[in-house]
């Protein structure tokens, strides 16, 4: 397999032009043209030319292919599933031509076509991507075979592609595509052009296997922690030890003193913009670990916090407070009937509140990024998830415009959510600024614990009414939380919704499950002021939570089976059904279980796509054992079916942190945790059997699985062990005895 080759080709910044013309899917094509088209001299030989027909293809004279995947890779697989995407249409094969990033990180084309910023995230990579990708590798097969045409003097529907090469059987002649590229560099892009069948398929849907995993395990693959450049200092950064607390002085002599260091620079914040960085005070050295020595001997001078009282353990009274306050800013996520009404003459009435904790994203790799600014231009080294957000450090920190904003985009070792903050972008910007040498800057684990910016603690008051004969009449819920950051949703709050999407996964009309005659389910926006971020799965983790665990608690109260009673509330929902039977009949729901043994079953929609997860749980030693979860997912048609059970087994991994470890504590304004040792993290022995099975419930378009895997495991343990030992738990980490 080849590595992933993020070097430039040797031209200045491409100039693209927009193709008029529009494509059958309704996309206009991005046309590159190349400098320097017209030769000097109109009888000198034309030299050969790259063939680069579109934002996503190029092919050089000399045969190499790359693909151009302009969407940020943090060991996902993203690269592999978007160059087969294109690979496919071209007929060359993904796992051996080289993927590339983009020149123009800001060139149209690249854009989200929902977000409008440039942005990889909310497992929309592959599903809003896949059209337009294969309708770029489709473009440039067109153009070479048309080029090839002309050169033998067929017709283009007499050739065929295999491999990289353009066939003409009945003359058995061929062509690879280096040698047409010339030619097809100078011809006009075709108004339409058809896709394959399905059925033709080489690729999308049968590959096993990641691009560079051979790489990756030797140890050989370059992360963005592997940067390294002429010199570079590296930097670590001192953050306030109270959230809020402002920088008053610094002595920085005896940091100076340790061998390697070479300055130490205080770091302004910028709370005036969302989501930008605290202050702080940063060590400049030719070492990670000579910068760490000379941060321990910083004497730093702190002023006083408003947030010095503040108590992560208290602040879910003053959630529930919220709830039903009159200056409490309360959204509808979605509603229909008398709710209300339906609460006196209930034969039962339940209701419950269900906590969830701040937790870390904690990715392997921690956040780290180089940057350079040089003649009023800025580059940027490392695994950028939003460039947008890079484009934004530029122009706020340094004043530099987009047109001088570079960046040479690297794999990351995990992301999370970690990589979709800003602060350490801005941060890196202002380092670059002063020092006017690459900068490094770099995370330590106690760093990333305390940097803030994490997944917020949530509450959820949620109410349901049973009638006489144990039917679910109405619904009602209240979720408890912060609004996501602004960026993503700018004004929400002066659109006629009202709505921050981020904080209402799986609580609107479009991913809810379940259709009660009276319904009610609402976002309550409360803010602590304690700075939060981006997380996978967002809010699809705590609103599932509190949904499918109450859904058991109804379903007990009315003495139904958990899985009756759900299908009971669901209205034409064929996938949604068809996942929830799969996997209670696969993990033996209903059949006799071994004493000391209990199943628990939750399922939720995201991202257009389907799951459900069985918890088998028993007692061992006295204890609660998680012992396997079996899951199915329907995510329409799995472009790269091995890279979806990855993401689906690393998503049931990363929700059994959810379940039992994920807790992070801020006493009187400091975050307590400062490494695994006092943050639990899953580790191989705590992982269970499990049991995995992809459906292609919808052939012709794939949904997201990213961050499918997780919401759902918190809850279907919570389940199994209520099950098991008749206690039901309302707040993670659950407790296994």
């Amino acid at each position: 397999m080849s590595r992933l080759d993020d070097s430039r080709i040797e031209l200045p910044r491409r100039v693209f032009l927009k193709q008029a013309a529009t494509v059958a899917s309704g996309l206009a094509i991005a046309l590159y043209l190349p400098g320097g088209m017209a030769a000097t001299d109109p009888k000198a030989p034309a030299p050969a030319r790259e063939f680069e027909p579109n934002a996503w293809v190029r092919v050089l004279p000399d045969g190499t292919v790359k693909l151009v995947v302009h969407k940020h890779d943090s060991g996902t697989g993203t690269h592999t599933a978007l160059a087969a995407c294109v690979a496919e249409e071209l007929d060359v094969n993904p796992m051996t031509v080289q993927v590339i990033t983009p020149e123009d990180p800001f060139f149209e084309s690249y854009i989200h076509p929902v977000w409008k910023v440039f942005s990889t995230g909310g497992s929309t990579s592959v599903s809003l991507e896949y059209e337009r990708l294969r309708m770029a590798g489709a473009t440039a097969r067109a153009l070479l075979i048309t080029a090839a045409a002309q050169q033998w003097k067929v017709s283009p529907d007499s050739c065929a592609t295999e491999d990289g090469r353009v066939l003409h059987a009945a003359s058995k002649r061929s062509l690879g595509y280096g040698e047409l590229a010339s030619v097809a560099a100078t011809l006009p892009a075709p108004a339409n052009v058809t896709l394959k069948d399905p059925a033709q398929f080489n690729y999308i849907g049968k590959l096993r296997h990641k691009r560079d995993a051979a790489a990756k395990v030797c140890g050989q693959f370059q992360y963005s922690i592997d940067v390294q450049l002429p010199d570079m200092l590296v930097a670590v950064i001192e953050r306030a030890p109270v959230i809020g607390a402002k920088v008053l002085g610094v002595d920085s002599a005896a940091a100076l003193q340790v061998p390697g260091v070479r300055q130490v620079l205080a770091v302004p914040g910028r709370p005036d913009v969302l989501g930008g960085n605290l202050e702080g005070v940063a060590v400049l050295a030719d070492t990670f670990w000579a910068a760490q020595e000379g941060r321990k001997v910083l004497a730093i001078q702190w002023s006083d916090s408003p947030l010095a009282g503040f108590d992560s353990d208290r602040l879910f009274d003053a959630q529930a407070k919220a709830i039903g306050e009159p200056n409490t800013q309360t959204v509808k996520a979605m509603a229909h009937g008398d709710v209300s009404g339906q609460w006196p003459g209930a034969a039962q009435l339940l209701e419950a509140d269900y906590t969830m904790p701040y937790k870390v994203q904690n990715p392997l790799e921690p956040i780290c990024i180089t940057a350079q600014v040089k003649n009023n231009a800025i580059t940027y080294w490392g695994g950028v998830q939003v460039p947008s957000m890079a484009l934004e450090a530029a122009q706020t920190v340094c004043a530099i415009d987009k047109a001088n904003v570079t960046i040479h985009e690297r794999v990351s070792g995990g992301s999370f959510g970690a990589r979709e903050a800003k602060y350490w972008l801005f941060e890196v910007a202002f380092l670059a600024q002063k020092t006017g040498v690459p900068v490094k800057l770099l995370n330590s684990r106690e760093d990333e614990m305390h940097a803030l910016f994490n997944h917020p603690a949530t509450l959820h008051r949620i109410k349901g009414a049973l009638d006489a004969h144990g039917k679910l009449s109405a619904l009602q819920l209240h979720a408890v939380s912060p609004a996501s950051p602004e960026q993503w949703e700018p004004g929400y709050f002066q659109r006629p919704d009202h709505m921050d999407y981020s904080t209402t996964e799986a609580i609107t009309a479009w991913d809810f499950a379940y259709r009660p005659p009276h319904l009610d389910l609402n976002w309550v926006k409360h803010e602590s002021q304690v700075p939060s971020g981006w997380y996978r799965s967002v809010s699809f983790i705590p609103n599932v939570f509190a949904v499918e665990s109450f859904m058991d608690e109804l379903a007990h109260a009315a003495r139904q089976d958990p899985l009756a009673f759900r299908l009971a509330n669901m209205h034409e929902r064929p996938r949604h059904v068809a996942v929830l039977k799969q996997a209670a009949e696969r993990a033996g729901w209903g059949k006799p279980l071994l004493a000391g043994t209990a199943l628990g079953l939750a399922t939720n929609q995201g991202y257009s796509s389907f799951i459900a997860v069985v918890a088998r749980v028993a007692t061992v030693d006295g204890k609660a054992k998680v012992e396997q979860l079996t899951c199915v997912v329907d995510c329409g048609l799995a472009v790269s079916p091995g890279g979806v059970e990855e993401q689906i087994y690393g998503g049931l991994m990363w929700g059994l942190g959810h379940a039992l470890f994920d807790r992070l504590d801020i006493k009187q304004g400091r975050v307590v945790q400062s490494n695994f040792h006092d943050y639990r993290v899953p580790r191989m022995a705590d992982m269970p059997v499990t049991d995995i099975v992809v459906l292609d419930g919808e052939p012709g378009k794939p949904g997201g699985v990213g961050e499918l895997g997780s919401p759902s495991v918190v809850p279907a343990i919570a389940n199994a062990l209520f099950a098991l030992t008749g206690v039901r738990q309302r707040s993670t980490p659950l407790n296994l005895g």
